[in-house]
């Protein structure tokens, strides 16, 4: 049985091989292994996954793979040259030597393993070359940065360090020493003597020589796991903070081979392999959650890398860590974290903290794939708060509970609504807003403000929670009036942009939407804190649409916004976001029947009412608005999030500021399309195709140099690529066309990434099109300009295929702009003497065809096609031979007589195509053409 379903799995690992789909491939190889089959189809899997990942250059895996392999067949020519190959690209040129080496011995005649073993020769010298000068430049480095007195020196030299184990695998190599450069490297972050500078340097060289899963693999040897993760607390400074956040990712990338910047899934086996470390690196990562020696920053960083590793389903380790995370300690843990505020809490935490944990417990919860994982995580769950109820009266335990619930309702909300509704939680709220005490006053504000989440629990919540929100909020403590006008204003936007649905008082929200904004406005007089409780209350409002015009109608308003997102960071973001989608509407609506509208008047349902005020042209406006005055940089300034929601509210709000032409510009120039490349690989499915369209817009009209400059034009090809899928709106679609046209426009290099995406068969499917003009023409731009690769010019020349048959028959269409890239992809494709030779013999109606484009009535089309039919006559005898004995050398005669103004150089081309024709023999000039060659007259009457 088991058996039966390992060959069930490898052939269809085979079949999607066979089709291109190598990542598909793979997993159906890796599901194959998981069922531990019998040792000769065990070597069959990995010889031909080795192969899929080769071509996905996975060269690590496929390293990994073919030694599996090998070890049940030693003798196995083709994994000994794919591990040559792969260890070719690794730069570990002796071990691609030695099996290069034995694969010639067991296939003497195997012309691509002599090749190979000749590129390895010259590689091999040309890399001692390269190793001595790495080693002496990182050896004058070395001295620079460790032992040198100067700091302004010593800072330079290792940024220069940095560079050099960046540059190349031989630079790293030089830079490692064997590990030799950790306990120096370690010096400079932990001796106060350097500054926190020198730090980041020295910390960013061990990122970078980490990226290798072999350094990061023998850095756990050096120092040891707690060692490692404890150099997040080493400085207290943002930026070495990430660097070091990245370090532990790179120790998770080398435990479990993956890589989720390259969308590379863990290894299975390999992660087996290094259960232990994994095991080792959670669980001091679990004890540094709820560890009082900690900063709240580098708890966040904790969670954070819990959220990018533990997922399965997300990407992260294989099935079943996360599991065991809840299972054990690590949920509880979470939730004890989950309990502490800045105003109370038993180790350090920030707002902000709050928002990771929701992000994370999401995640965690969404990876309980099974009802018994699912009953387990409530298991625990229930646990964590009947231990705490069991103090309920106790002020600060209630403030815990209450924190708690609120991380929860943020993040897997209907596991926190479950625990709301107990009768006993909804007294004790009751109960800490009715105390004097200010703190619970305004914990109980919010965590009545979060159990309003949908219109049906805000209009039951209009009869027991506003009297109380009201009553908060005439409290004279700001922290508690603050969460209580949140509340209200989320209660009376309960009613969403439909204005016939209001759940409150008319003019209630323009009241409280103007609260809002004095909160905002006065920057000097109220924190961070108060001003993005009420920006989140003002998110909530911007579904009215006079709302919408009285922020548009105030540039302070909306600079009072970017103040706090540059402030407030990715606290704010999902709120941010949100005031900017709905003041552009980019939020998703339901497209509207009109019979099901009148339907639905007929039979008196409610029918949605939209505003005056929410025109496509008052949209319009804001959008000019909000860009004019820094919207983007608002976005950019957030953007720094786990949140995969609030960064699809980012990608709806960048493709509306992406709408208009002529913002695009400024939309460039603030930095909005590094943003958008974040957002096509962090956001969820829906936010990457939003934000890929962004881009899209961005460049279908630009100068690609100026609009994704140096290494963003590589970037942005794969964004594009994924934009053409059929199921896709057609609009995006066009502009990822369009922009694909520009960026094969630019060099080689980026064609050639072009086509490593797999750009041209997605593009061809819409070539091919009848029914779709614009889409159909915007590919043939795009093909025609990939025609300047020789590489894909010699593929579309190639025998077996349609795309000659097909340019030439475009250039008599009917659509004009269609003829025009045609004719010249006809003009160019003839060069080659093949293709002129194969339009003959494989179009049956060659004849006419020619003929009438040599005719067509726009002078650029017919001078192109006339260029196209001149090389034809121009590539061999044959070929001029069959085209004169037609009514083609007729029609060549008349276009060389016709001097009309605009058409010369058709003229030319048609002169050029006869004195071909003459050279070959295949025809003569008459007396006539003598006479008027010779005299420079022509003797037709015009």
């Amino acid at each position: 049985m088991s058996l039966s379903t390992a060959e069930d799995l490898r052939i269809a690992g085979n079949e999607a091989f066979k089709a291109g789909d190598y990542l598909k491939a793979v997993e159906e190889y890796t599901a194959a292994l998981q069922l531990n089959p019998e040792a000769e189809l065990r070597a069959t899997l990995y010889k031909n996954r080795s192969f899929a990942r080769l071509k996905l250059e996975e060269f690590e895996g496929c390293e990994h793979d073919c030694t599996k392999a090998l070890e049940f067949n030693g003798v196995d020519s083709k994994s000994l040259y794919r591990r040559a190959l792969s260890r070719e690209q690794l730069d570990n040129i002796k071990g691609a030597f030695e099996d290069a080496r034995e694969a010639q011995r067991l296939e003497p005649k195997d012309k691509n393993v002599t090749d190979l073993l000749q590129r390895l020769l010259k590689k091999n010298a040309e890399r001692q070359k390269k190793l001595q000068s790495a080693e002496h430049k990182a050896e004058e480095m070395r001295k620079l940065a460790f032992d040198k007195a100067d700091d302004e020196q010593q800072l330079k030299a290792l940024n220069n360090l940095l560079v050099l184990a960046r540059d190349s695998e031989t630079g790293a190599v030089s830079v490692w020493q064997n590990g030799g450069v950790v306990a120096r490297l370690l010096s400079v972050i932990e001796n106060d003597i350097f500054n926190n500078d020198h730090a980041i340097a020295a910390i960013r060289v061990i990122d970078e020589l980490c990226r290798s899963h072999k350094r990061a693999l023998q850095l756990i040897e050096i120092l040891g796991i707690p060692k490692i993760t404890r150099l997040m607390s080493s400085r207290d400074n943002e930026q070495y903070l990430d660097a070091a956040g990245v370090v532990i990712q790179r120790l998770f990338n080398g435990l479990s081979r993956m890589d989720r910047t390259k969308e590379i899934k863990p290894d299975p086996e390999w992660s087996e392999e290094n259960k232990v470390h994994i095991v080792r690196l959670i669980l001091e990562l679990e004890e540094m959650l709820t560890s009082p020696q900690f900063s709240a920053k580098v708890r966040e960083t904790t969670i954070d890398l819990f959220v990018k590793n533990l997922m399965h389903m997300d990407g992260g380790l294989p099935r079943g860590w996360s599991w065991r995370f809840v299972e054990d300690r690590g949920l509880l843990k979470l939730l004890h974290c989950s309990a502490q505020i800045p105003e109370q809490c038993e180790y350090p935490v920030t707002a902000e903290t709050r928002q990771h944990l929701a992000i994370c417990l999401t995640r965690l919860h969404d990876d309980m794939v099974f009802d018994t994982k699912r009953a387990i995580f409530k298991e625990r769950l229930d646990a964590f708060f009947a231990q705490l109820f069991t103090d309920m009266k106790n002020p600060k335990t209630q403030v815990m509970i209450a924190s708690a619930l609120i991380t929860l309702l943020q993040g897997p909300v209907d596991v926190g609504m479950n625990l709301v509704t107990n009768d006993d939680i909804m007294a004790m709220t009751l109960t800490m807003a009715a105390s004097d005490d200010h703190l619970l006053q305004s914990v109980a504000a919010e965590l009545i403000v979060q159990t309003v989440s949908k219109h049906e629990r805000a209009t039951s919540m209009l009869k027991y929670g506003v009297p109380i929100l009201r009553k908060l909020y005439e409290s004279e403590d700001e922290n508690v009036k603050v969460r209580a006008l949140m509340g209200l204003c989320k209660c009376a936007a309960a009613g969403g942009d439909d204005s016939s649905r209001q759940t409150m008082q008319e003019g209630s929200t323009m009241k409280l939407a103007k609260t809002c904004k004095k909160f905002l406005l006065d920057v000097d007089k109220y924190s961070v804190d108060v001003r993005r409780f009420a920006c989140e209350g003002l998110s909530y409002l911007t579904l009215d649409a006079d709302v919408k015009e009285m922020i548009t109608d105030d540039p302070l308003f909306l600079q009072a916004l970017i103040c706090l997102a540059k402030s407030a960071g990715p606290l704010c973001v999902y709120t941010l976001a949100s005031i900017y989608v709905n003041l552009t509407n980019s939020y998703e609506k339901p497209k509207v029947d009109e019979e099901m509208v009148k339907l639905a008047q007929f039979a008196k349902h409610h029918v949605p009412e939209t505003h005056p005020k929410d025109t496509d042209d008052c949209v319009e406006r804001r959008v000019r608005t909000l860009v004019k005055d820094g919207a983007v940089a608002s976005c950019i300034a957030v953007s720094k999030t786990e949140s995969k929601n609030a960064l699809d509210q980012l990608a709806r709000c960048m493709l509306a500021f992406s709408e208009h032409e002529e913002l695009r510009g400024q939309v460039l120039s603030e930095g909005g399309a590094k943003l958008l490349l974040t957002l096509t690989k962090e956001a969820n499915p829906e936010g990457q195709i939003k934000a890929a369209h962004a881009l899209a817009k961005l460049g279908s009209n630009a100068d690609p140099s100026i609009a994704f400059p140096g290494q963003r034009a590589y970037e942005v090809v794969k964004p594009m690529a994924e934009l053409l899928h059929p199921d896709i709106d057609g609009r995006a679609n066009y502009d990822a066309l369009l922009t694909l046209t520009n960026l094969a426009s630019v060099s080689d290099s980026v064609r050639k990434r072009i086509m490593k995406e797999k750009v041209i068969p997605k593009a061809e499917e819409f070539w091919f099109m009848t029914d779709h003009d614009h889409l159909r023409d915007a590919a043939a731009e795009f093909l025609l300009n990939m025609l300047f690769l020789d590489e894909f010019y010699d593929e579309t020349c190639a025998k077996g295929t349609d795309r000659v048959k097909l340019w030439t028959l475009y250039c008599a269409e009917e659509d004009e702009r269609l003829q025009m890239v045609s004719s010249a992809a006809f003009s160019i494709l003839t060069h080659n003497p093949e293709v002129c030779q194969r339009i003959i013999d494989e179009m049956g109606s060659w004849i006419d065809l020619i003929k009438e484009i040599c005719a067509s009535e726009h002078p650029e089309i017919q001078k192109r096609c006339m260029q196209g039919v001149a090389n034809m006559v121009a590539s061999c005898e044959k070929v001029a031979s069959e085209m004169m004995k037609t009514d083609i050398f007729h029609v060549l005669i008349a276009i060389s007589k016709h001097s009309e103004k605009g058409r010369e150089e058709a003229q030319k081309e048609a002169k050029r195509a006869l004195e071909a024709a003459v050279k070959f023999g295949v025809i003569a000039p008459t007396d006539r053409q003598l006479f008027e060659e010779k005299h420079k007259i022509s003797t037709i009457k015009e």
